[in-house]
């Protein structure tokens, strides 16, 4: 039962946009979505928020990797001082120092991811050009109509005893 709770609650997330929509640079048009907000009535400002939050998640996410990078090389570096039975001291300490930079930068990450995504979740997704841009119901198109069934002489009764 808990497990079945577990993944209704996962599905229930709220989806977004995906985040490469914001991006110019990889084929996304955030003047598409600036129109749809227009179109919403929703403040258009949320869009430039978001890419401003990607582009410093993303520049996080790049020292994060340079430091792995650095750690990775350095880890190498004393592997090879042991093998040759030398002095590795000096670059554990580095090493070290590397371990509180990538603790820091990780949290920073994932601090900054959760942002970006809890703001990118309350724009919504992008409007129809069918869609009438309206901010009441007042100007929406009637595509189809229906009505129950007027004559009512025609409906067969049923006595009450049945």
């Amino acid at each position: 039962r808990s497990s079945i709770t577990l993944t209704l609650l996962a599905c229930a997330a709220k989806p977004m946009l995906d985040l490469n929509l914001f991006q110019v640079d990889k084929g996304g048009n955030p003047e598409l979505i600036r129109e749809s907000q227009r179109k919403r009535g929703a403040p258009v400002e949320l869009v430039d928020e978001v890419i401003g939050l990607y582009d410093e998640w993303r520049r996080i996410r790049y020292d994060l990797d340079q430091v792995n990078k650095q750690q990775n090389a350095i880890q190498k570096e004393i592997g090879l001082k042991k093998k040759n039975k030398e002095d590795a001291s000096e670059l554990i300490a580095k090493k070290e120092s590397l371990n509180s930079e990538k603790e820091r930068l990780t949290n920073l990450e994932k601090e900054k991811e959760e942002i970006l995504k809890s703001k990118a979740s309350t724009i919504g997704n992008i409007v129809h050009n069918s869609v009438p841009v309206s901010l009441d119901e007042a100007n929406n198109e009637i595509i189809k109509k229906w009505e129950p069934l007027a004559d009512a002489d025609n409906i067969k009764r049923r006595p009450d005893g049945i």
